[in-house]
């Protein structure tokens, strides 16, 4: 060891010398405390060996400087006095020396002292390596994480702004608390084209960052088929690919996924390894479940992923409660799960602008202090329908001068109904030319209304009138997919085409199914007698009436089955 030795006496320092050197250390001398002092900041020694009284500071007070200087480092430090005092000894001590020696120093005891204090510098090198690999890693992991929360930040986003985005939607609460810095439970939500709303509630196996990263393929794929308005069947099976592809075989997501269509009334929901969701009434009434019926993401092979969903009718003022499970296992400081029951306690009976908050309330005075396991989350949706339909914006200028002509068609049969999301295709298409910029919105609900008038009516021979109440929308919904699964015949075909009439740039959309079609005349005519807001609030029969305030012209063959549609684009 590296020993500053301070003492102004010949005889002392040559009888420590003889006792140092033959045990290998290397001895520097000091004759008095001042000089000791700066010796020790540019030597840094193992151990300093003091006599109580030298010249300048004395032993006491150069033992208290140096302990001041290296705090909160430990510096072992010998004091010797030439007699044995209690009040030296317990001067010694309060200044921050180690060890208490009386001259003559005895080579033994010296010895001892040397190698206890030995024994303990390597204990603090060692601490002390492990502490900068703990800094580094700390340091790293930082990085890491605000990696990851930039990624998930930038993609959950509207044009990658920070923020809630598009968690701010007026029909969404959500509450979340983590059991570590960067939580393993995400919440994303989007509109559809078409104002279907789409929400997922996910939660990655594991903990921290390797949780939080597991999340990282569901949500760019999220947004982008949401946004398509394709189908949750298809969204599902897409996202179940990408974390099998993504992930390590042993990693999975648990998610479940909505989507809210405000018009129709209708509410879909894919639950692959998540607690029960489940609907309140406007009275806060506990009436609809919809439990755990598919593995998590990443278990199952395409060939064997089921996406079947649940899908089921709401009237007006209902709200979907989804949550992690990490909310129903909170244990309290007495060993008890929040559980099923603690949350339908907080939920039940409320109305809905309090349900968020008074089941933070409940969860807090639950855990009374005790830190969650696992990451808490409430995800709230109402499911409101539409009073009216969204008026449509007023066409913009188009410069027509460099847009040519284009046409194309798409021709569906029985095997492709429920295998392709046609609106999204074809809308694809069409988005891709310049004059289409701008127009998507009101393309969707055109195609979507005439697609699924096509199929629901012209095809599947569905009567609009049972939807005239929540009852008989759930068996309009049964009869649809019984029909849908028995269906051996029958074909639609769509063309959309961008034509010159007139002087004036149009997009015009003809839709024919193989069915036998219905009575136009008598249909147009109940529609022209009804007031708007009439039309507005039934629960049938306002696709062709939301079709005519946004279209120039909407048309019918003789017998039905054939539609066209006329929206202006731009003048020429």
């Amino acid at each position: 060891m590296n020993i500053l030795l301070v003492e102004d006496r010949a005889a002392e320092v040559a009888a420590l010398s003889a006792i140092l050197h033959p045990l290998g250390h290397i001895v520097v001398v000091c004759a008095g405390g001042d000089m000791a002092r700066l010796q020790f900041a540019h030597q840094c020694p193992d151990v300093v060996i003091t006599a109580a009284f030298v010249p300048g500071l004395d032993g006491f007070a150069l033992t208290q400087a140096i302990q001041q200087q290296v705090a909160p480092r430990w510096q072992p430090i010998i004091i010797i006095a030439s007699e044995c005092d209690e009040s030296l000894q317990t001067r010694a001590i309060e200044a921050g020396a180690d060890s208490f020696l009386v001259a003559p120093v005895s080579p033994a005891a010296l010895t001892a002292r040397l190698a206890a204090i030995e024994r303990l510098l390597t204990l603090q090198r060692d601490a002390d390596a492990r502490m900068t690999q703990l800094t580094r890693f700390l340091a790293a992991e930082e990085e890491d994480l605000h990696i990851a929360r930039h990624l998930i930040e930038h993609q959950m986003s509207p044009e990658g702004e920070k923020g809630r985005g598009r968690l701010e939607d007026p029909a969404v609460d959500v509450w979340q608390q983590t059991c570590t810095r960067l939580g393993g439970n995400m919440v994303s939500v989007n509109r559809g084209p078409d104002g279907v709303l789409h929400a997922m509630l996910a939660d990655a196996s594991g903990y921290g960052l390797s949780a939080c990263v597991s999340l990282l393929p569901l949500i760019a794929p999220f947004y982008r088929m949401t946004s398509k308005g394709l189908s949750l069947q298809t969204i599902v099976r897409e996202l179940n690919a990408k974390v099998r592809q993504a992930l390590p075989e042993n990693r999975a997501v648990a998610a479940q996924l909505v989507a809210v269509d405000p018009r129709e009334g209708v509410v879909n929901v894919w639950n692959g390894g998540m607690p029960t969701a489940f609907m309140l009434d406007g009275f806060g009434h506990h009436f609809m479940e919809f439990p755990l019926t598919h593995p998590p993401f990443g278990t199952m092979a395409d060939a064997d992923f089921d996406d079947r969903i649940e899908q089921h009718a709401f009237a007006r003022g209902e709200q979907l409660v989804l949550v992690s499970d990490g909310l129903l296992e909170a244990v309290g400081p007495l060993g008890k799960r929040f559980g099923e029951e603690g949350l339908a306690a907080a939920l039940v009976g409320l109305p809905r602008s309090q349900r968020r908050d008074e089941l933070k309330a409940a969860i807090n005075a639950h855990l009374a202090g005790v830190s969650p396991i696992d990451d808490m989350t409430l995800l709230l949706i109402d499911c409101e329908k539409e009073a009216a339909p969204a008026h449509p914006q007023p066409a913009r200028a188009v410069s027509t001068r460099r847009l040519g002509h284009w046409h194309f068609e798409l021709l569906i049969g029985v095997n492709e109904f429920n295998r392709i999301d046609v609106v999204p295709l074809l809308l694809d298409v069409a988005g891709r030319f310049e004059s289409m910029q701008g127009k998507t919105g009101e393309l969707f609900v055109i195609l979507s209304e005439l697609f699924n008038n096509a199929l629901d009516h012209g095809i599947l021979r569905l009567d609009s009138r049972l939807k005239n109440s929540y009852d008989g929308l759930e068996t309009w919904l049964l009869m649809r997919e019984e029909r849908l699964a028995a269906l051996t015949h029958g074909e639609i075909r769509i063309a959309v085409a961008q034509v010159n009439e007139g002087g004036r740039l149009w997009l015009r959309v003809h839709c024919r199914d193989s069915g036998p079609g219905f009575d136009v005349a008598s249909a147009l005519a109940r529609l022209a007698q009804q007031p708007q807001a009439h039309v507005d609030e039934r629960l049938h029969g306002r696709g062709l009436a939301l079709i005519q305030r946004m279209v120039e012209r909407l048309s019918f063959n003789e017998s039905g089955n054939e539609a066209t549609v006329l929206l202006p684009i731009g003048n020429t």
